[in-house]
């Protein structure tokens, strides 16, 4: 299988030691890794990490081949990217780290990334381009739908459910049975004790209202 990354920066990055360190391991398949796609052009020819930078993003057409993670932290961006990468026919694949601790019924659908050191109780349920970052724990029958972004140390108990494009700051915490709604993003450290509305954005202990995203900010 080979394999191109979108986006180059921390996300892309760490995307990329992910998937050096499923190299490392012999039960994971071997992937050759073509390089980076960017539409940042100052980056184009160059290497980072030691990674060869190969083009913009429609560089996919070039190589039919291939499959596809968009390594890009930002759900709103991400949507957007998926949506064009997918128009000129992309491919998506997954990045999960080898040290996950997951029960076997777990699911994890096509470009999601896993990061190092996630635990993933029994029946947990993740779908498109998610991105769960390091030492994050889900606990029994959470539910991440599409596009989800989860910071470092997130702790969601059982039966949470996070709508698309929804985004959690590090070391936050979800008590049990909580919905957080499409595009919501949770502060960093907030503790959240009741169901989130869309596109609200909420911190602190326990978990208020501070705004709501509008306009193009919307999901």
């Amino acid at each position: 299988m080979k394999i191109l990354i979108i986006g180059t920066g921390g996300m892309g990055r760490e995307t990329l030691a992910i998937l050096r360190d499923r190299e490392k391991e012999d039960s994971c398949p071997r992937a050759e890794l073509l390089g980076f796609l960017t539409n940042h052009t100052d980056l184009h020819g160059t290497t980072i990490d030691g990674c060869a930078v190969l083009g913009p993003e429609s560089c996919v057409q070039e190589h039919p081949d291939a499959e596809v993670i968009c390594a890009i932290g930002n759900p709103r961006d991400r949507i957007r990217v998926v949506a064009q990468l997918t128009a000129l026919g992309a491919v998506f694949t997954q990045a999960v780290h080898p040290s996950l601790v997951c029960r076997p019924d777990a699911e994890i659908s096509a470009g999601s990334i896993i990061a190092p050191h996630v635990t993933m109780t029994t029946n947990v349920r993740i779908g498109k381009h998610v991105i769960v970052n390091n030492n994050v724990s889900l606990s029994h029958d959470c539910v991440l739908e599409d596009f989800v972004s989860i910071a470092p140390g997130a702790v969601l108990a059982g039966y949470v459910h996070v709508e698309c494009g929804a985004e959690l700051g590090a070391n936050c915490t979800l008590l049990p049975r909580i919905r957080i709604g499409r595009g919501a993003c949770i502060g960093a450290g907030a503790v959240v004790t009741k169901d989130v509305a869309p596109n609200a954005i909420v911190a602190g202990v326990p978990a208020r209202v501070l705004r709501e995203f509008d306009g193009l900010d919307r999901l």
